[in-house]
């Protein structure tokens, strides 16, 4: 069966039943299929991989990542491989709202009002991978839990409202960036959003390659043109400038995390040669990838 713990507060409700409470469900070697309806949660994998199936879609969810569902969400979870773990954050409705009103309305009104009536949020489902803002959080939230190995541990909401700050943050952010999106309706203006997301996805998973604007457009299941006009309008630019930044970005990471040579690093990150890379490496992050090794041997 697995290690299963649970925390819970009863802040919001008097039940001690994972879904109906604000909890943490730590999992481990927890190996069920499953047809449900969550609420507001974080489905959060730390290794291998977590799998469901949700309007037919199947949605895996890698090691660092998570997948964020709203309250409703008609889901089924796929048979787990051995060593799974993960961790799943349940928010109640009312916790969230609380928080949610607070962030659209003033101290001002909510000194007249503490419960304004506010639309219900709407969380964009998708897996976010890392890095993203919660990683650290969950993994030593989970680090915790699976510590104690003691269920049922009270909690103090803290946890959950910053949790839930984090989130709403994030949907903010999401949702300008596809309000940026030209598109007539709101449906085909998330549709398009959500295949950019996938072809930036193709990025990071491909990340040392040398792809073309038409090879990851494809991903897209969109032309080249329409991919590099939708990514500039979301992410404020290019595709390919993008690219070529998170390149640099874990070129950065190789030369200052071991014994790598500025060559090594240039063919690592899909760059043809080294005077390219370096010059690359220097207009973006303002030093030579030569003066970064120079340096971390000097510390």
């Amino acid at each position: 069966m697995g290690k299963i713990v649970t925390w819970s507060t009863p802040k919001y409700s008097e039940s001690q039943t994972a879904h109906q409470t604000d909890s943490l469900f730590y999992a481990e070697d927890v190996l069920r299929y499953l047809k449900f309806t969550t609420p507001f949660s974080i489905k959060f994998c730390l290794r291998d991989a977590l799998r469901y199936v949700v309007s037919d879609q199947k949605v895996v969810v890698p090691p660092g990542g998570f997948f964020l569902t709203n309250s409703g969400t008609e889901m089924e979870c796929l048979p787990n491989k051995p060593g799974i773990q993960a961790l799943i954050v349940f928010f109640t409705d009312e916790l969230i709202h609380d928080v949610y009103r607070n962030g659209i309305h003033s101290d001002r009104s909510l000194l007249n009002d503490p419960s304004p009536k506010a639309q219900p949020p709407g969380f964009f489902e998708h897996v976010f991978r890392p890095p993203n803002p919660l990683s650290g959080k969950l993994t030593a939230l989970a680090r915790q839990i699976s510590g104690s190995g003691t269920s049922m541990h009270d909690l103090l909401p803290d946890t959950f409202y910053d949790l839930a700050e984090v989130l709403l943050a994030q949907q903010q952010r999401i949702s300008g960036q596809m309000d940026r999106v030209n598109a007539r309706s709101g449906a085909t203006r998330e549709e398009l959003f959500r295949r950019v997301l996938r072809a930036r996805e193709y990025m990071l998973d491909n990340w040392n390659g040398e792809l073309t604007l038409a090879q990851i457009a494809r991903q897209a299941c969109i032309s080249p043109y329409h991919f590099h006009r939708t990514f500039r309008e979301a992410f404020g630019q290019s595709p390919m400038k993008w690219f070529r930044q998170y390149k640099l970005e874990r070129a950065e990471e190789l030369l200052q995390g071991g014994r790598i040579t500025v060559t090594e690093a240039a063919l690592r990150c899909g760059f043809s040669d080294v005077f390219t890379f370096s010059k690359a490496f220097k207009r973006a992050r303002g030093y030579s990838p030569s003066g970064l090794i120079a340096e971390r041997h000097f510390q």
